[in-house]
Formats: C-alpha cells, sequence, structure tokens
C-alpha cells in the first residue's frame, strides 16, 4: 500500500491534511448553514478553576438531569445530561452521546462523572443513555451485544439530540469498550445529524479480535459472566419487581449461549464488524488504543482503510482512559477529545488536524512484571505506514537458534500441553510475568545476542511449515524479548485455528499428518530489542486459559531450516521529527452523595495451580467491591475458576459464581448467577442458572442447560 501523506505540497500540507482540511471547512459550512446563531463551542469553566465543582446536582458549573427519549416502537430510554450551566438565551451547543448497558445510574454512576462533566465544562452538553432492556431504560433486553435494536435506537438517538432546542444540529458520539465497538458502527449507518466520532479501545473485528473468539478460538473470561449478570438485574433506581422485569429481564436469555451457536466466522459477526464496512464511514474518526489492549489492531487498520479523517493514539496501557489506565505514561486524552470534536461539530479550528495522523508509545526493555506500573519507553509521532520500514527475517534453526538465512533442514516435534500459558494472561493484554513458565510446553527459537538496537513498530509476521497427527490443532506463536539475566518479556504474539488456515468463512479439518504452510500476523506491537539481549520465537499448540485447548491428544510438527518457517519484524528507523508535546492527566473529579467502600475492595487476584505429574492444571480468579450512592449500598463479588488436564484436553472445564446485593431503605436484593461450561470430544455443555432473592428469600430461579456440538474449536 502506498504511504498516505507521504509528500507535502505547494502549501506544505500532505494530501491527508489537505483532505482533512477540506471536509472540516466543509463540515464547519453546514453546521452554519443549517444550525443558525450561537453555535461555537463554549468554555464556561476550564482547567484548575474547575477542580472546586464535585457535586453534579449542586455544581456551578454544570447542571445534570435526567430524562427519557422515547423510540419509534413506544420503548423509553434513560438519558442523563450533563449540561453547562446558565447557557445564554439561545445559545445552542454541539451534543456528545454515550451508549452503553452498564447501568448509568448505579454501576457506571460513580464513573461518569470524571468524563462527562469534564466535557460539559468545556462547552457541550453531553447525553448517557442505557441500552433498551437494560439499566434504567425500559424494553427486552436485546438479544445480543450490538443488536439492530440497539443501533436503531442510536440512529434515532442522534435524530433528536440534533433537533433538541438547545443542541447546535451536530452529534458527536464517543466510548470506550462497548461505546467505541457502537460508536463507529452507528457512524456506518451515517445518521444525518452525526458529525464526528472518538472511539476507545475498540474493535472492528466482532469474531477474530472481540472476547468471544479470540484468534478464532473460543475464549471464556470473567466478562461472559458478568454481563448476564448484568442482564438479570431489575431496573434502577428503584428495582421493581413487576410483571415486565421477570419478562424482559430475568428470563433473558443468556447471551454467551447465543454465541456458542455461532462458534465460526460468518454473517452474524460480519455484518455490524467495519473491517468489512470501511467504506460506510463518512465522518471523522478519532481513535485510541492501548498496547496491553487485545483490541489494539483496530487502530493501524482505521489508519490504512477509511477515507475521512484519522487522528489515532497508541499507547502503553490496559483496557483502560489514557490518563489513568496501567502501565503509564499517561495523558489527558479529555482535553485532545475536546479539540478534536471542535473541530468537527463547531465553526472552530483548533489545529488538530495539522498535527500527525498518529501518536504511538515505543517501548523500551522492561523485566517481565504483572505489576508493572510504569512502561519505559518513549512518544513518536507519525504518519502511517511509516515510511522507511523494513522486514527483517529470523528463521528457526536445527538447534533452536535464530538465524538471518535458513540453516540446515530439520523436523521438530512436541507434545500438546494444553496446561500451560498462565503467566501469559487471559487475553493478548496487560502486564505479564516470565514468559519461562510457558515457554516450557514450547518450542523456542532464540537469536544471537544483539549488538545493535532493532526497533520493531506494526505487525510481526510468522510463517509455519507445520502439521499435527489430529484432525484438530491450533498454533500459538509468542515473541519475545529475553534478557540478559534470562528473564524473559512477553512483547506480543497471537493463534491461528488450524482449521481455518485457509478460510475463517469455510473451516475444514486437517489431514493428519499433512504439511501445512501457515501464514498469520501477530497482534500490532511496538517494542526496542537493545544490544544483550536477545529475540525469541515460542511455538506452541495451546494457551490455557487464554484459549479452550483442542480436544485431541497430539503431536504437532515444524519444519525448520527452510524458507518456508519465519519471523518477519518490521523495523522501522529512528524517528525524524520532534516528540509529541502530551499534556499530562488532569485531576479526575469525583461525585458527591457516592463513594467507593473501600474496607470492600478486593482486587483481581488470580492463583495457580499446576500438576506436573498428574498434568492438572487450575486458574482461579476472584475479586470484590463494593460502593454507596445516596441511601444505596451495592456489594459485588465474581469466582472465576479454569481446569484442564494434559491426559484429556478434550475435558475442559470452566465455573463461574457472581452476585449482586443492592441494600435500600428497608429491602434488600440479591441476585447470584452461576456459569458452568464444559467439553468432551464432541459437544460443550453450558449450565446457566440465576437466583434472586429479597430479604435473604429466594423469589425466583431459573436455569439454561444447553449441549452445544464443538464446530472446529
Amino acid at each position: 500500500m502506498a504511504r498516505q501523506g507521504a509528500v507535502g505540497g505547494a502549501d506544505g500540507m500532505t494530501p491527508a491534511r489537505r483532505h482533512s482540511e477540506g471536509v472540516r471547512r466543509a463540515v464547519a459550512r453546514r453546521i452554519r448553514d443549517t444550525a443558525g446563531p450561537h453555535l461555537a463551542c463554549v468554555v464556561l469553566l476550564t482547567g484548575a478553576a474547575a477542580s472546586a465543582a464535585s457535586d453534579p446536582a449542586a455544581s456551578p458549573s454544570v447542571e445534570v438531569e435526567r430524562g427519557w427519549l422515547s423510540m419509534k416502537d413506544g420503548v423509553r430510554l434513560s438519558v442523563t445530561y450533563f449540561r453547562p450551566a446558565a447557557l445564554r438565551e439561545g445559545e445552542r451547543l454541539p451534543v456528545l452521546l454515550e451508549l452503553l448497558p452498564y447501568r448509568k445510574d448505579d454501576q457506571f454512576y460513580l464513573r461518569d462523572w470524571p468524563i462527562h462533566g469534564y466535557f460539559a465544562r468545556h462547552g457541550f452538553v453531553t447525553a448517557k443513555v442505557d441500552i433498551r432492556g437494560t439499566g434504567s431504560s425500559e424494553g427486552h433486553v436485546p438479544p445480543r451485544e450490538y443488536s439492530e435494536a440497539e443501533l436503531d435506537d442510536a440512529v434515532e438517538i442522534i435524530r433528536q439530540l440534533a433537533a433538541a432546542p438547545w443542541s447546535n444540529g451536530k452529534v458527536g458520539m464517543f466510548g470506550i469498550s462497548w461505546g467505541g465497538f457502537n460508536a463507529l458502527q452507528v457512524a456506518a449507518r451515517r445518521p444525518p445529524g452525526l458529525g464526528a466520532i472518538l472511539a476507545l479501545h475498540a474493535s472492528d473485528d466482532l469474531y477474530h479480535d472481540d472476547v468471544h473468539y479470540i484468534d478464532g478460538i473460543l475464549h471464556v473470561d470473567e466478562y461472559e459472566l458478568q454481563i448476564d449478570m448484568d442482564n438479570g438485574l431489575p431496573r434502577s433506581p428503584d428495582y421493581p419487581l413487576d410483571a415486565a422485569y421477570f419478562e424482559e429481564r430475568f428470563e433473558a436469555y443468556p447471551w454467551f449461549f447465543t454465541y456458542l451457536k455461532q462458534q465460526t466466522d460468518g454473517p452474524f459477526w460480519r455484518q455490524e464488524s467495519l473491517r468489512w464496512h470501511y467504506r460506510d464511514i463518512d465522518v471523522p474518526v478519532y481513535v485510541i488504543g492501548g498496547l496491553l489492549d487485545g483490541y489494539r489492531d483496530t487502530v493501524p487498520r482505521l489508519l490504512e482503510n477509511l477515507k475521512v479523517p484519522v487522528r489515532a493514539v497508541i499507547g502503553p496501557w490496559n483496557h483502560a482512559w489514557p490518563d489513568n489506565g496501567v502501565p503509564g505514561p499517561n495523558y489527558e486524552w479529555r482535553q485532545d477529545a475536546v479539540r478534536w470534536f471542535r473541530d468537527w461539530l463547531c465553526d472552530e479550528d483548533t489545529g488538530l488536524w495539522k498535527e500527525p495522523r498518529l501518536t504511538l508509545f515505543v517501548r523500551e526493555p522492561h523485566l517481565p512484571d504483572p505489576a508493572l506500573a510504569v512502561t519505559p519507553g518513549h512518544w513518536r509521532s507519525e504518519e502511517w505506514p511509516i515510511a522507511g520500514t523494513a522486514w527483517r527475517s529470523f528463521h528457526p534453526s536445527a538447534d533452536h537458534g535464530l538465524l538471518p538465512a535458513p540453516g540446515p533442514p530439520a523436523v521438530h516435534r512436541s507434545a500438546f500441553v494444553p496446561s500451560y500459558g498462565a503467566a501469559a494472561g487471559s487475553w493478548w493484554g496487560e502486564p505479564t510475568g516470565d514468559m519461562r513458565s510457558v515457554d516450557g510446553g514450547s518450542l523456542v527459537y532464540d537469536s544471537a545476542v544483539l549488538e545493535a538496537p532493532i526497533e520493531t513498530i506494526g505487525f510481526p509476521r510468522v510463517h509455519l511449515v507445520a502439521s499435527a497427527d489430529a484432525p484438530l490443532a491450533d498454533w500459538v506463536v509468542r515473541l519475545e524479548d529475553v534478557h540478559p539475566n534470562g528473564e524473559v518479556s512477553l512483547v506480543t504474539g497471537a493463534a491461528q485455528n488450524g482449521a481455518q488456515r485457509r478460510s475463517r468463512l469455510e473451516p475444514e479439518d486437517l489431514v493428519p499428518g499433512e504439511t501445512y504452510e501457515l501464514a498469520f500476523a501477530l497482534h500490532f506491537t511496538t517494542w526496542t530489542f537493545q544490544p544483550g539481549h536477545r529475540i525469541r520465537l515460542a511455538v506452541s499448540n495451546g494457551l490455557f486459559p487464554m484459549f479452550w485447548p483442542t480436544p485431541h491428544r497430539m503431536t504437532a510438527s515444524l519444519q525448520v531450516g527452510v524458507p518456508g518457517t519465519r519471523l518477519e519484524l518490521p523495523e522501522v528507523p529512528p524517528a525524524t521529527g520532534p516528540a509529541p508535546e502530551l499534556m499530562p492527566p488532569e485531576p479526575r473529579q469525583t461525585r458527591a452523595g457516592a463513594r467507593v467502600l473501600e474496607d470492600e475492595e478486593k482486587p483481581r487476584t488470580a492463583r495457580v495451580s499446576h500438576d506436573l505429574g498428574s498434568g492438572r492444571a487450575d486458574h482461579d480468579v476472584s475479586l470484590a467491591e463494593g460502593y454507596e450512592i445516596g441511601e444505596q449500598k451495592h456489594h459485588l463479588y465474581e469466582k472465576h475458576h479454569h481446569e484442564v488436564d494434559d491426559k484429556d484436553p478434550a475435558r475442559a472445564r470452566y465455573d463461574g459464581e457472581a452476585g449482586h446485593r443492592i441494600e435500600l431503605p428497608g429491602r434488600t436484593l440479591e441476585l447470584v448467577t452461576f456459569f458452568t461450561l464444559e467439553s468432551d470430544a464432541t459437544t460443550f455443555h453450558a449450565v446457566f442458572r440465576r437466583r434472586l432473592s429479597e430479604n435473604g428469600k429466594v423469589v425466583r430461579e431459573r436455569e439454561w442447560k444447553e449441549d452445544f456440538p464443538r464446530r472446529w474449536q
């Protein structure tokens, strides 16, 4: 692909920047022509002066109002507006929409104020809306994430917000995770009032990159239990146990059962996956990703494929906001978001569009540390793809080296060890520990000690000439950094479902013993391999508990010393421009009348038990939290258990339990959910149960129990 914006014209602009300016001017003209007077974003209170505002109900700078939005079928959606106080008569402002199922009036009550209050203080009206059937909204729980009902509602919400008397007619949509997903999906529907979006940690590929089938392989983690528990909670803030609640929520079919019916890629996943519909986006897109987030691949793909102005940032964080994500360093993303939306929703020019399209963090080597607080490295500004990128090849050798050219041919065999992998984490994200415990169940190839640094940015590629003596096998590849002291850091990785080697849409069994040429990209990364270190390529056939194991005991073979087996690293030249200047995070404001119950906080803890003699591995995760809103108290806990047996990989198992107790004046409710998934060679056996109690007495229980044939999983 030709590099976008590589050459500047007579005006000094690259083609990408010139295109952005043309779009910006067109949007500004459209706003002026259609919206009338008093349309520019206003800044009523900014920076440190806003720090005194803590109570949204009595804030001198922000007013908070709850209301309803009626959809075309009569269902009312609950909305909370955050708006600047003391608007002048006739003043109309742009509107920012966030649409989520995560219960704005209880579970996200504390979370929303630092985000929505910030935008309101900087001249926007924000609308936080609960998706139908969730939180405070009316209606049935949708049949799945990103349903037709949800996205149709979003289009109608935008129409109503654009037509509101205090609106300038332009709406921006933003969000992290789910809110980033549906911002992209709604933009592809081209609602007339939508002017720009901001998507953080969002995926454009629902099958391959989301949490249900990571890299095309079944994945089960805390989210599956969390969301189906939340879907069964009564409407806030009164939590009525009426007939509508039981019909519309408590009896809602578990979403994960729906996903177990969709084990292969196809229309179910692709209908709302932007990766197959890039041409449908016609508004500017600001996208933010994290190097320790499972959705980071979306960022460079949007830069390469969208034909609209794109602004992108990739930082060192996990699945969290850039101002407080872990590990740091952090920056004040909200300030740039304000500039972005002023550019596209107002008749303003903040100059953001003139800056390089991509700002990214390049990691320096650091010892493996699951509790890493700050990542060493540096920021650089770029266009994408990066000019001067060169691909350097490394070839696994017969003596387990990693050579610049193929050595003598050999075949390496490894038995499938499904119990290895816990140190790599629960998905391709989060700070990880020493990979030596995972490498023990892998074929490992190390380069010579490096004499010069190698800075890599992009999607490393792997090619494997491989076979297996079973009809189904997965291949997992990890790129690692071997430190001089022997510790091993994970740089990135990816997996290939063997059944999808030719096509994700038409999977097929392997022929045992037949040799295949596999080629796939690892997930996006940045890393600088320093002199004195070694580059490691590790190849295995599973990663527990990230991937559900294939059902067969087997041995896989890898041909080395042949051109078809190699690692390709995208090596970039040193940055030529100045490093970007990112503003440090501003202090986050707290919401009065609500607080975290710190004595109930039990952060996520993981325990791994691996009996090398029996081959049995167990992985347990637990967490708990509590919070208080006015006279309400909420207490939540979760327990998750994975187990696998090397001697019988078909019989893997997951057990989860989650509870949410709500203490109200004179009344206590508790919803507890249980989810079990176990497998044999041909079938997944799933059980999901909800139990609702009021004042200690069980009110209702409901159990779903189904079997799902394994389909290339």
